[in-house]
């Protein structure tokens, strides 16, 4: 069970400034190249960052006969 949560808090970005895991989405723009910029900002102490992700395709069903 601690493995789980230690993974789980591991996960996702922190804030460089105060270390807290919670953030509010500003403004999200997608990019030529297909990736999104996320604007976001700090719950706690209000530091702005810029994440880029990537958007990936849905799996394609291929089914054996």
């Amino acid at each position: 069970m601690n493995q789980m949560r230690n993974k789980r808090d591991q996960a996702g970005i922190a804030c460089p400034k105060c270390g807290c895991r919670h953030f509010y989405t500003t403004h999200t723009e997608p990019l030529r190249d297909g990736r999104l910029r996320r604007r976001k900002m700090c719950r706690y102490c209000r530091r702005r960052i810029v994440t880029y992700e990537v958007v990936l395709p849905p799996p394609s069903s291929q089914r054996s006969p």
